[in-house]
């Protein structure tokens, strides 16, 4: 692709910056608060900030009504004798949501979902249910609430915990949900080795030595979890991830799933039918505890998902939750074509990233807004970078991999990115400048005065758009430039980075990769646009056969610690896949395996850390921070770990923090939070702090219910 062309086949962006920076300003009419509903409490510690009354949510449990509604088609089956009574199909003490800005809704209609996203026609409304997760977070992650579990406490030393599970509790087929489904998938599943591969344990479940947890069923209700040494982050990684296929599972249908086990069934010889069942977003016979259930998928077509009538929650009046009859969820094969449909009024509700819209449409979308009658909403991403770029530390190439592992050339890319153009082109002057964090509401940020400066100095430290320090980094590692102005290897060799990936690519992305190339071509890099096929990426990375990945971004909360991939390789698919994957393997049989064999060629492909080098400092100081039970000094351990991406790095790259994300809602669509409702403002790209699931789009109702059957 020439780059060149294809910047100028968008200077119409330019020209439009202002007027859309104009045009955000009239949406966004939020608070501007750090802390939302101009709140000013301070979070107390890593992910369990205590019980501030700030915006977002009540984080005390609330105690359930004493009666209790459903739906009336419900109620028509209770009445035909095919469903027990709401009271008997909810636990004892049902979970009460909490947020502030819900109010009672109205049971009845559909809701029009749609993705055109690689990732698949199902997994939208994956990430937008909660209820498979033991715990959740509440006020954007400065507080831990109860979830499938009721109750939780630990040993003082943190080495045992204890989860207690609300009595009552039922999958979608009216089945009870025990402890004993999270013991088929410990026992029969996580620590089955012809089933799951060892360097597939959990890390959540790994001490900060390396060993497994033991996980033991005190009773039906009650799980007992215990480490060798302390292991105070168990809590806040029970509210990570939405649980049964992003993040750990933590949880299967035993009742169901034992039918396609080996053990259970001596006519199945392997496991190919259980991973499929298993799969609720493509399966629609397995069971969930989630507030809807899959009833019709066809593969990249259409997802239908109906109310399940055993959700194990209700709002504070008592209705059981969800408002919405179903959920219908539309596949498109490229995004136009899901735009032409949002702009036309044929999609209910947008979701930042996970539809096709972005800033650029806000324009196109005000003008449709008489057809498609969706309202304009703007939340804050969270992210730590936008859009991302990150050289393969482990590349294949020795020569290639030497240069990548060297500071001067990282930082030299870095300087030599013009951000602020990406800023005002792609994201119209919205977010702020970054070379690459986190998300600037980790707690380890925001809990004092020091936290902020560790924040700004990793953010500042390589942000500058400096072409000549740029130059002179890559003369003193011998990158220099021939008479024709482009760079060669030290040994004299060619020198091409290819900016890879997965195709067709979105278009934040893209803009972004053809200014970064126009960019390290102006300093003398020879950079190119590497589209790569989705199918076989993810192998290729781990193995470190691809050089870059830039179709990424960093936005992981509410603290570092909770996931801290990005902050310390410890698995396969980000910037030290090899040594990340080696990490993995800690403590099982492959840490020590295939040691006359190379790295690359190991199973899985893995490659120990250089001795002293950043990256085993790293994994000294996070296996310090899991062991850790005062979150002060584990906050300070993950000051110590930044400050080797700030001395070492940037080890990745961003272009601006905090960009705003869309939020489409169509009107009358009633519950769906403003950003001044949230104690952070939201996060909309999060995957560790959930999201839309942590704003429980179970409470959302249609004010016109029979309007949109």
């Amino acid at each position: 692709m020439d780059t060149k062309e294809a910047i100028s086949r968008r200077q119409f962006l330019r020209m439009s910056a202002v007027a859309a920076s104009t045009m955000l300003a009239a949406c966004n009419g939020a608070s501007t608060s750090s802390q939302g509903g101009g709140a000013t409490d301070t979070p107390a510690g890593a992910g369990t900030a205590g019980n501030a009354p700030i915006a977002g949510a009540t984080a005390v449990a609330l105690a359930a009504p004493s009666t209790f509604n459903e739906a009336p088609t419900l109620a028509a089956l209770v009445k035909a004798g095919k469903l027990p009574p709401v009271a008997q199909r909810l636990p004892q003490h049902p979970y009460v949501v909490p947020h502030k800005w819900l109010t009672p809704g109205k049971y009845g209609g559909s809701m029009q979902w749609s993705t055109a996203n690689t990732w698949g026609v199902s997994h939208f409304m994956q990430e937008s249910m909660y209820g498979h997760s033991p715990l959740r977070f509440l006020q954007d992650g400065l507080a831990l609430g109860p979830g499938l579990a009721e109750r939780w406490e630990s040993t003082p030393d943190a080495r045992q915990w204890t989860f207690h599970f609300r009595q009552g509790l039922k999958w979608s087929d009216g089945q009870p949900f025990t402890t004993a489904d999270i013991m088929y998938w410990w026992d029969d599943m996580v620590n089955n080795h012809e089933y799951t591969d060892e360097a597939n344990l959990p890390d959540d479940f790994r001490s900060g030595t390396g060993k497994a947890a033991q996980f033991k069923a005190i009773d039906e209700q009650t799980l007992q979890i215990t480490y060798d040494v302390a292991a105070p982050l168990v809590a806040d990684l029970a509210a990570c991830w939405v649980k049964c296929g992003i993040g750990p599972r933590w949880l299967a249908p035993k009742h169901y799933l034992q039918q396609f086990h080996p053990k259970y069934n001596k006519d199945v010889k392997d496991y190919k039918a259980h991973t499929l069942k298993m799969d609720f977003t493509t399966n629609p016979d397995c069971p969930v505890l989630t507030g809807w259930r899959m009833i019709q998928y066809k593969e990249g077509q259409q997802t239908i998902w109906e109310r399940n009538p055993y959700y194990w929650c209700v709002d504070k009046a008592g209705n059981q939750l969800p408002y919405l009859d179903r959920v219908v969820v539309a596949g498109y094969q490229d995004q136009q074509a899901e735009k032409v449909n949002i702009f036309a009024g044929k999609v209910d509700y947008v979701h930042g990233g996970f539809g096709s819209v972005g800033l650029q449409d806000i324009e196109e979308l005000k003008r449709a807004q008489s057809q498609s009658k969706l309202e304009v909403l703007l939340w804050d991403s969270g992210s730590g970078t936008g859009s991302i770029f990150f050289l393969n530390y482990d590349y294949k190439d020795e020569k290639l991999r030497t240069l990548f592992r060297e500071p001067k050339f990282r930082k030299a890319i870095s300087f030599a990115f013009n951000r602020a153009q990406v800023q005002r082109v792609v994201y119209f002057n919205t977010g702020e400048l970054t070379t690459g964090t986190y998300s600037p509401k980790s707690i380890e940020y925001l809990i004092n005065d020091q936290g902020k400066q560790v924040y700004k100095q990793w953010r500042d430290s390589a942000v500058a758009y400096d072409p000549t320090m740029a130059k002179k980094l890559l003369d003193e590692i011998g990158v220099k430039a021939g008479a024709d102005g482009v760079r060669t290897m030290p040994d004299g060799s060619p020198l091409k980075i290819e900016l890879d990936f997965q195709a067709p690519g979105d278009p934040e992305h893209i803009h972004k990769n053809e200014f970064l190339a126009a960019d390290l071509k102006a300093v003398g890099i020879n950079a190119i646009l590497n589209p790569l096929p989705p199918t076989g990426f993810a192998t290729q990375w781990a193995a470190g056969a691809i050089m870059s990945k830039t179709d990424w971004e960093a936005s992981d909360g509410p603290n570092h610690l909770d996931n801290p991939t990005w902050l310390v390789p410890m698995e396969s698919t980000r910037w030290a896949p090899l040594e990340g994957m080696f990490y993995s393997v800690r403590g099982t049989p492959k840490e020590t395996a295939e040691k006359d064999v190379n790295p690359y060629e190991r199973q899985p492909p893995r490659l120990e850390a250089t001795p002293g080098g950043p990256i085993e400092q790293m994994w000294k100081l996070y296996d310090q921070a899991k062991l850790e039970p005062d979150a002060m000094k584990r906050n300070k351990l993950v000051w110590d770990i930044i400050k080797i991406h700030v001395d070492s790095g940037p080890f990745y790259m961003g272009v601006v923090a905090n960009n705003p994300k869309i939020v489409l809602v169509k009107a009358g669509l009633k519950n769906v939070p403003r950003r001044e409702d949230l104690a952070l403002n939201g996060y909309v790209n999060t995957w560790i702090h959930p999201t839309p699931s942590a704003y429980d789009p179970e409470a959302y109702y249609w004010e016109n219910p029979e309007q949109h059957v």
